[in-house]
């Protein structure tokens, strides 16, 4: 049985700011441009607390025209190779308009889950230099 990657990770690209009103907070930088998209930032502070199995230590949701376009889970410790192991043994239907990134930072000792629409993609620097 296929099922939604959106059932696993709880926030739904393309829902409206309206749905998560009374529970995320606006966060520095309150407000940025990002492939000619304006991007504004908040933190979530409802009830959903853990993903993936795991308990998520900050949720970042990045919104343009008050819709959900980037969601950034961050997750203490070196989690990447459960969360990899995790989202490979699910059978999902992944929106081919969206990227997925894993990777964790060592300075703040975090693993982060990062998806967005693809939109934000076409300029974005995944650290990989391009030739």
């Amino acid at each position: 049985m296929i099922n939604d990657i959106y059932k696993h990770l709880k926030f739904r690209l393309d829902d409206e700011h309206q749905d998560f009103e009374f529970e995320i907070i606006s966060v520095p930088p309150y407000e940025f441009i990002e492939n000619n998209l304006s991007l504004v930032s908040y933190e979530y502070f409802g009830e959903i607390n853990e993903i993936l199995g795991l308990k998520v230590k900050q949720i970042l949701l990045y919104f343009n025209a008050d819709r959900l376009m980037r969601v950034e889970l961050k997750y203490r410790e070196n989690n990447v190779e459960r969360l990899k192991n995790k989202l490979e043994e699910f059978t999902v239907s992944f929106p081919s308009s969206v990227t997925l990134k894993l990777y964790y930072q060592q300075e703040d000792n975090l693993t982060v889950l990062m998806y967005q629409k693809e939109v934000l993609n076409r300029f974005y620097d995944f650290g990989v230099k391009k030739t």
